[in-house]
């Protein structure tokens, strides 16, 4: 359930973003799930879980981009209404909070990948399995 999520600042331009995605593509790494936030200022943040962290930092660090790892955990959620408020009880029962989460196409048909990251990711993967939640990307990323 928890994975290293990379993210870079870069330019939000759609040739920018197309540019640094087919250089991962060319190196066969797959990108599982991503989000771009733009931050207002012409760079936008791009996070992204892929198949190879290791070799994606590498990539990335070649094209002079900085690179931050970091830990997140990926949620199985029912697709279907209430899926995501079942979850989210589960986290406002154990008193975790969320710093942001965005959303993974999930291999198993009926449900989504949900990507979070709390402020204390351990205690929330921790609460998830007691309560029966799993991950299907955990696997791959």
């Amino acid at each position: 359930m928890i994975v290293r999520q990379l993210t870079v600042l870069t330019d939000n331009s759609a040739s920018h973003l197309g540019d640094l995605i087919a250089r991962l593509g060319r190196e066969g790494i797959d990108i599982r799930a991503h989000c771009f936030v733009d931050n207002g200022d012409g760079n936008c943040k791009l996070r992204m879980i892929v198949s190879n962290p290791d070799a994606a930092e590498i990539v990335l660090q070649k094209h002079h981009l900085a690179v931050v790892a970091n830990d997140v955990v990926v949620v199985e959620v029912d697709d279907k209404p209430g899926g995501l408020g079942r979850i989210l009880a589960i986290f406002a029962a154990g008193d975790v909070r969320i710093a942001y989460s965005y959303i993974a196409v999930s291999e198993t048909p009926g449900t989504a990948l949900m990507v979070f990251r709390f402020s204390n990711n351990s205690k929330a993967a921790r609460l998830l399995k007691e309560n029966g939640v799993k991950a299907s990307i955990a696997g791959k990323a």
